[in-house]
């Protein structure tokens, strides 16, 4: 089977005491329509299953996904960010001047002044997307996901050392091949030509 992970579209960036959840700007629903008619056009596979992150910038990308393809989205808790619960989303990049110093402090377990247990995300999100493939054939699975998740996944499958390494554009999709016998390998990283197209 295939296995798509798709970062979500383009959200605010703002804080929040109660959480930051954003949903999309109009740029980013813009972006999750031009990625929901590349699914429904088939550039990606025939997209038999969809499954979301309950963050909303992801639910309401997945959203224009399931109209598209008419399917109902299965939406798992185990593929949410490592920023749920925090005040802020977006803020604390501005902080850093070096992109090493970013992937540095992530791979640590630290955002700005935020802190997150690295090893208990990644098993977290990883038996998020066990449960995924579990559910399907030979046939495709779209995720609806996050930055850090699609790290946490692509990192493992390729052995990686750290686990941090490339930020996904919004709506990027990354396409991992899964055979049978649990074997997963990376087909490609961040493709974005439906935005362009």
């Amino acid at each position: 089977m295939d296995l798509l992970l798709i970062r979500h579209a383009q959200p605010f960036h703002l804080s929040d005491p109660a959480g930051a959840d954003p949903s999309l700007t109009p740029e980013g629903e813009g972006q999750a329509k031009r990625l929901a008619r590349a699914l429904a056009d088939g550039r990606y596979g025939k997209v038999q299953r969809l499954v979301s992150s309950p963050m909303r910038r992801a639910a309401q990308t997945a959203a224009f996904a399931a109209a598209s393809l008419s399917l109902d989205t299965v939406v798992d808790d185990r593929l949410a960010e490592l920023d749920r619960g925090w005040t802020t989303y977006g803020l604390d990049l501005d902080s850093y001047t070096e992109r090493k110093l970013l992937w540095q402090d992530m791979n640590a377990g630290r955002l700005g002044v935020n802190e997150f247990d690295v090893a208990a995300f990644r098993s977290r999100v990883l038996a998020g997307i066990d449960a995924s493939v579990d559910h399907v054939g030979g046939s495709t699975t779209a995720v609806v996901c996050h930055g850090g998740v699609i790290n946490a996944v692509l990192s493992h499958i390729v052995g990686a050392a750290q686990m941090f390494f490339t930020e996904p554009f919004y709506t990027s999709v990354s396409r991992v091949r899964v055979e049978p016998d649990g074997y997963r390998e990376m087909l490609s990283l961040n493709e974005t030509h439906h935005l362009w197209d």
